[in-house]
């Protein structure tokens, strides 16, 4: 149920419903009108709240989640790898799901005291 769900991740259950509304975290399993959680359920949102924890958006762990849902590597959505850090893919390709992103403006995903970029 949506109380356990919450308190075994230390959350509150209006977060919880806050990210199912944002679609960071699936809706549960209904049997009749009640709501059931798996362990599936409860990994994801204790990867939305350790992630936030290290300073990342919701808009940028929805990114994230996409990504990996899509199977795209961190190097992919961070853009990098490839010759002297061009990434290896097309843009118009990869960011065809994602209209509002392009390439330089990914890095903005990785919250800056996490990502270390070298310098010039």
């Amino acid at each position: 149920m949506l109380d356990d769900l919450a308190r075994q991740a230390g959350t509150s259950a209006r977060n919880v419903r806050a990210f199912q509304t944002l679609g960071l975290l699936p809706r549960p399993h209904l049997v009749g009108r009640t709501g059931l959680y798996g362990t599936d359920h409860l990994e994801r949102l204790r990867a939305i709240l350790r992630l936030q924890g290290e300073g990342f958006s919701l808009a940028s762990i929805a990114v994230l989640f996409r990504a990996l849902e899509e199977g795209l590597t961190l190097e992919q959505v961070v853009c990098v790898g490839g010759p002297q850090g061009v990434p290896a893919f097309d843009d118009d390709e990869l960011f065809s799901g994602w209209p509002s992103l392009r390439k330089g403006q990914l890095l903005s995903v990785v919250p800056s005291n996490i990502l270390v970029l070298p310098a010039a």
